[in-house]
């Protein structure tokens, strides 16, 4: 059960997700899969430079580990991924306009990150479940309910495996999803009246 609790960690990183998700805003859009993917690369770069940052870190020992285990570490984690994601809106906006679905969910994220970041001083939540529970809502808010229905089965997954694997309790792992649900219904709420 160990192996298969961290296939689905690594299956269901929040880093992978978060690698699709700009192609599958951008496709839902557009409906161009090079378009799409285009934009995918160039996220690619963003979520490269945050696993970098990541890896360099666990190195120099500012990092204990890739999963961030120690709460005391997560503030920097976070800290870097706010400036990446300001300087990723800000590329966006640039290329895209203001009014992008994919400025939207990156505001979002942005959002979703600086609470996490709050929430971190009080206790330690689930980044994996919180990344998987927003990513199997974005898709259902995107692609239907069908869709949504056919994913959410992921969610409860990635909680039982951060439970197995000892990496968060029952309540870090459901408060951490349950936060990434919230975040992404409130950006969906949001985006909804400016596009």
């Amino acid at each position: 059960m160990i192996y298969f609790a961290k296939a689905v960690s690594i299956i269901f990183h929040p880093a992978i997700l978060i690698l699709l998700l700009p192609f599958l805003v951008v496709y839902r859009q557009t409906e161009n899969s090079l378009y799409a993917l285009k934009w995918q690369m160039f996220s690619a770069l963003f979520v490269f430079l945050a696993g970098l940052l990541v890896f360099l870190g666990e190195q120099l020992g500012v990092f204990s580990d890739s999963d961030l285990i120690k709460r005391s570490e997560r503030t920097k984690f976070y800290t870097m991924v706010i400036i990446l994601l300001v300087l990723y809106i800000v590329a966006v906006v640039f290329f895209k306009g203001i009014f992008s679905p994919l400025v939207i969910i990156s505001f979002g994220t942005l959002f979703g990150v600086v609470l996490f970041t709050i929430v971190n001083h009080l206790f330690k939540i689930s980044i994996h479940s919180g990344t998987v529970c927003a990513f199997v809502i974005s898709l259902g808010i995107l692609y239907g309910i069908n869709i949504f229905f056919a994913v959410v089965w992921i969610a409860p997954l990635m909680i039982w495996a951060r439970i197995m694997l000892k990496k968060h309790t029952i309540y870090e792992a459901i408060s951490g999803g349950t936060l990434g649900g919230i975040i992404t219904i409130v950006t969906y709420l949001i985006g909804k009246n400016f596009l």
